[in-house]
């Protein structure tokens, strides 16, 4: 029997914590045991629809809310003896604010790492949950080698009704055009992927880089400083200094307006439409804690994909069905933060760009069977199912 939940992240479909919450609250509505919110909803970025079928929780949310302030002006926790607790955790285990004022009958982490240090502190936080549920089969292991053995996985997925299959629009023209998305940091790699084009253009003049690139946590984008193949670091727009400027960046290290555009934050409706407008996706990320969302919605739209042969990756990597970026020596890694990252290759990148240039049927074929994989097999509502049920 599905068990009463309870959430200690916002439910949004702005990114993927927000994507977790909706989809797995959507499926446990339908089910008839809708979850309890610890965290304000928001609401006005979710599809008419979710908002429809979601709207039940926002009442009992503001009741917990209040009880949670009164709670924290006392000083004290509130158990919530009916609702195991699912808290959101973040890098080091830590965990946000309802968590430090909300208890569960059962207490379950939730959480997708990239930061490998096991600290003494980091192990302690670790321990104090009944149980503890990843997103790939990375963090599950790195869990295990320090004798965590309540341990759950549950794969993200995407959604085949958001992830429509659309018709290509030509705004593009007859450019060949490659995608990238994920903000702008070290560990998405975009530096790899700028090198990589530059050098395909130059054989290849019609190429068009199009990418997502925005983050509006200026502190990650400037891990880019890292990079050993950008020249300049980014820097935040002069006019929004909580904004990363994408263009300054990419310009700066060696794009122009010619072959470069940088779409900023996509909502939701437009992703499937710009990918049906691309012929490649690339992803040569030096770590995903999880599966990579972008990744796998490029893929759901029929993208011919590269994929980096590391760390969450390789949960997507099967039938050779996305090419793949196979060498992968450590990067650099000074505190035991960065187990199992790769540093993706500049070279293996062009080589696999030109594969998919030089043969579009191959390219298609490919594609074709990542799409059948990922909305077949790695879909939201599976996610769900298999998250509750990790959960236990």
């Amino acid at each position: 029997m599905i068990p009463n939940l309870a959430f200690t992240w916002q439910l949004t479909e702005v990114h993927g914590w927000g994507l977790v919450g909706v989809h797995t609250a959507l499926y446990l509505a339908e089910a008839g045991r809708p979850p309890l919110l610890l965290e304000k909803p928001l609401m006005s970025s979710l599809r008419p629809q979710n908002q429809g079928a979601l709207a039940g929780l926002v009442a009992p949310y503001q009741q917990m809310a209040q009880l949670g302030e009164q709670a924290k002006a006392g000083g004290h926790m509130l158990r919530l003896k009916e609702h195991d607790v699912l808290h959101a955790l973040g890098n080091g285990f830590n965990a946000g604010g309802p968590s430090a004022i909300f208890r569960g009958r059962r207490n379950v982490g939730v959480i997708a790492y990239e930061d490998t240090r096991f600290t003494a502190d980091v192990v302690a936080r670790a321990r104090q949950y009944d149980r503890i549920v990843v997103h790939s089969t990375y963090n599950k292991q790195i869990l295990e080698i320090w004798g965590f053995s309540n341990v759950g996985l549950a794969f993200q997925g995407i959604d085949p009704t958001e992830m429509v299959e659309t018709a290509p629009s030509g705004r593009f023209g007859d450019r060949f055009v490659i995608f990238s998305g994920g903000k702008l940091e070290f560990r998405k790699g975009q530096d790899i992927v700028l090198a990589a084009f530059l050098r395909f253009r130059q054989r290849h003049p019609e190429a068009l880089l199009v990418t997502a690139w925005q983050n509006a946590w200026p502190d990650v984008g400037m891990t880019m400083v890292e990079s050993p193949l950008a020249r300049v670091a980014p820097r935040v727009q002069p006019d929004n200094p909580n904004m990363i400027d994408v263009k300054h960046w990419a310009y700066a290290n060696g794009a122009d307006e010619a072959g470069f555009v940088d779409l900023g934050f996509l909502g939701r409706s437009q992703i499937p439409g710009i990918l049906a407008d691309c012929h490649a996706a690339v992803f040569p990320n030096r770590c995903e804690g999880a599966t990579n969302l972008v990744a796998m919605e490029a893929m759901a739209c029929g993208v011919p994909v590269i994929l980096s042969n590391n760390t969450g990756h390789r949960d997507l990597l099967r039938d050779g069905h996305c090419l793949t970026l196979d060498h992968q020596p450590p990067v650099p890694d000074r505190d035991g933060s960065r187990f199992g990252w790769g540093e993706s290759s500049v070279d293996e990148l062009v080589d696999r760009l030109e594969r998919i240039h030089a043969d579009r049927a191959a390219a298609k074929a490919r594609a074709d069977r990542a799409r059948h994989f990922i909305r077949t097999e790695r879909t939201w509502r599976a996610f769900a199912e298999s998250f509750v049920a990790e959960t236990q």
